[in-house]
């Protein structure tokens, strides 16, 4: 993420929550079939900083279930267990909902809104082009790995930048063309905001239109006056450094953890470190930061560890992130100076997340390696 805020919805959460009217009630009525463990069905609201939980209601024995109560108009999503839940788009109407596990592709059905209609079909072609760059993506790593040729990387490379403008072209076409402006959001909100300032801007126009009182308006104002912030900080200009690069000396960082210790990168000495510049506002941080914890645990006990380095200003929200992203090393530390952290100042971090695979020695092997990039790293230097 450059110095802005791109809010994937699906990815990332927003908060909670002005309550609409009294008289305004959704009503959930449905059935879930062949998931024998699922007891309950729940309902909550996805925030930008938590997910609340909202509603639920006793599965019966033949699978039915009711709710009914009052709630934002709003991103939620209904969950069976931990790993099993679907989006929609929540309004005070009568919703109709049929949950079939058997049925790989449309094991969840909801009816009783127009605007819910356009936002399942809005998620539903997305998630369908992101499926697609994901594999290709794979593909190349694998092809990579396994020596194949500079063409056949190139072919591949060709098909991820289509498909990338493909979506890029889908989310400013449905920001445009949505009824929805919830569903406008959505789209706008997957375009990088650097390159659509204006697009956001639009929406964000509408919201404080068409929904006023919304929360959603609110935490979207709040982002792009933050993003305006963070380009007149860049406009007064970075200090100059000496370059950080790959086969240089990491420079040392000391700030402290939310506790107040002080933790030095230099104390991580003898160990393989990857410094990750990440924050809590950051989608694409908490994105990535499910597979920086899952290299965490596969690498830890062969002499690899993380040094978080937050660029956060709310302390709270940054403590309230650690726990959440479930990120269990020591190393998380932050000087709460936003954009003007010293340490990314002294690495030259202009856009996060960004991260530095240090070695044992304590220099720089790697740069801004993401996913199954990392974990072939690590695997290349610590086995």
């Amino acid at each position: 993420m450059t110095k802005n805020i791109t809010l994937v919805l699906f990815l990332t959460v927003f908060s909670a929550c002005n309550l609409i009217g009294s008289s305004d009630k959704y009503t959930i009525e449905g059935t879930v079939k062949n998931f024998p463990t699922a007891k309950t069905v729940m309902i909550e609201k996805l925030g930008l900083k938590a997910i609340t939980a909202v509603d639920s209601a006793v599965i019966g024995e033949k699978g039915d279930f009711k709710m009914e109560g009052v709630s934002e108009k709003g991103f939620y999503r209904m969950k069976l267990d931990e790993k099993t839940f679907w989006l929609f788009l929540l309004e005070p109407t009568k919703f109709n909902v049929q949950i079939d596990m058997t049925k790989s592709e449309d094991a969840f059905k909801i009816t009783g809104s127009e605007e819910n209609d356009e936002f399942q079909k809005a998620f539903k072609g997305l998630t369908v082009i992101q499926q697609e760059l994901q594999m290709a993506q794979y593909t190349y790593m694998y092809m990579q790995q396994s020596g194949a040729s500079q063409d056949s990387l190139s072919a591949i490379g060709a098909q991820l930048e289509v498909g990338a403008k493909k979506m890029e072209n889908i989310c400013k076409d449905g920001a445009k063309t949505a009824k929805s402006p919830l569903v406008a959001m959505f789209y706008v909100t997957n375009l990088p905001l650097q390159n659509y300032a204006k697009e956001n801007l639009e929406i964000l126009k509408r919201l404080e239109k068409e929904m006023p009182t919304s929360s959603y308006t609110k935490d979207f104002r709040a982002t792009y006056t933050q993003y305006e912030e963070q380009m007149k900080a860049a406009a007064q200009g970075p200090v100059k450094q000496e370059p950080v690069t790959v086969g240089s000396l990491a420079p040392e960082i000391a700030l402290n953890t939310p506790e107040g210790k002080t933790i030095a990168l230099s104390s991580l000495r003898g160990k393989v470190v990857l410094i990750d510049f990440w924050a809590s506002w950051c989608g694409p941080c908490r994105n990535e930061m499910p597979n920086v914890v899952q290299a965490y645990n596969k690498f830890k006990n062969k002499g690899f560890t993380v040094y978080s380095v937050s660029l956060d200003k709310d302390g709270e929200a940054w403590k309230k992130s650690i726990k959440a992203l479930g990120m269990p090393w020591e190393n998380q530390v932050s000087d709460l100076k936003f954009w003007n952290c010293e340490a990314a100042v002294r690495y030259g971090v202009n856009g996060i997340p960004a991260t530095f695979l240090v070695d044992k020695q304590g220099t720089i092997i790697a740069t801004n390696l993401r996913g199954a990039a990392l974990e072939s790293k690590l695997a290349e230097v610590l086995n």
